[in-house]
């Protein structure tokens, strides 16, 4: 049997001088996996989402790292898209490798309110403002620019890549299944802005999203997310009309396809709209998760 046969390749070429690399994390199914993204030109490399706490994956990432910096390369930069754990726990031990390895440490680099929440936890070095662009030396000329996309958490980020249409999505949209918005941290009124603002993007050709395969057509699947959420938003809002006020109330009637594996998230997902539904004045906060419909 071929050597290329006997295991699953860990370094997948969706797109030219962009590497999928998953790495197995403790997330939510039905992922396994985190997509850790290594962006590259003829100098540089930047690696986003570095996720996973266990050292056998952390070690083959950094393989693929050593692998490109064998190259000629260098890390200029580690980004995190957003500050949950699937997306960063592996990236002390990256930076780590790089110190003792090749002598030096990348910086580190996320959204402002990631950053925050992360002291004490990772160093993050700078922050990352809503469009600024971030440029790579070398060839091909790939320049990213950042898009707050806060929703599914407060710092989340995107990254566009004007020139081939290509997006870094994060967890605001992956390859499967739906994303769970989990207030405080997530807020369902910013989660419908950001997809609003990813689908006005003039020219997306693929969206590589944090868990799952690249999505070739991605207008029809922000379409699809958008149209999702408001099937779920009227259903919730349809259920408290008719008496339901809390979310387990609430779930029993707009969620029957859900399995009772899920109920835990479906709720917090069902808060999520109900804050969203308050604020836009259709339903009046009581106490103790209870609503009443207007």
């Amino acid at each position: 049997m071929p050597e290329a046969h006997r295991e699953p390749t860990r370094r997948i070429e969706f797109h030219p001088n962009y590497i999928c690399f998953p790495v197995r994390t403790p997330t939510r199914p039905p992922a396994t996996h985190t997509n850790c993204y290594l962006i590259f030109t003829s100098r540089e490399i930047l690696v986003i989402d570095p996720g996973s706490p266990y050292e056998d994956e952390q070690q083959a990432l950094a393989a693929c790292v050593d692998d490109l910096i064998a190259e000629g390369k260098s890390v200029r930069e580690i980004v995190l898209t957003h500050v949950h754990p699937d997306h960063i726990a592996g990236v002390n031990a990256l930076n780590d490798h790089l110190e003792n390895k090749h002598g030096a440490r990348a910086q580190v680099a996320a959204h402002r309110r990631t950053g925050e929440s992360l002291k004490g936890q990772i160093n993050v070095d700078r922050f990352i403002e809503d469009e600024e662009i971030l440029e790579f030396g070398g060839e091909p000329k790939i320049k990213l620019r950042a898009l707050y996309t806060p929703g599914h958490a407060r710092g989340h980020l995107c990254f566009h890549d004007e020139r081939t249409g290509a997006l870094i999505s994060g967890d605001n949209i992956v390859g499967f299944g739906s994303v769970l918005i989990d207030p405080p941290e997530g807020n369902m009124r910013d989660y419908f802005d950001s997809l609003a603002r990813m689908h006005a993007l003039g020219n997306l050709t693929v969206l590589f999203g944090g868990h799952g395969p690249a999505i070739a057509n991605p207008y029809e699947k922000i379409d699809e997310y958008i149209a999702h959420r408001l099937q779920r938003e009227e259903l919730i809002l349809a259920a408290v009309r008719e008496g339901a006020s809390t979310p387990k109330e609430i779930l029993a009637r707009a969620y029957t396809d859900v399995s009772p594996k899920l109920h835990v998230l479906a709720e917090r997902s069902i808060l999520a709209h109900l804050e969203k539904l308050q604020a836009d004045g259709d339903v009046t906060f009581v106490e103790g998760y209870r609503y009443t419909g207007k």
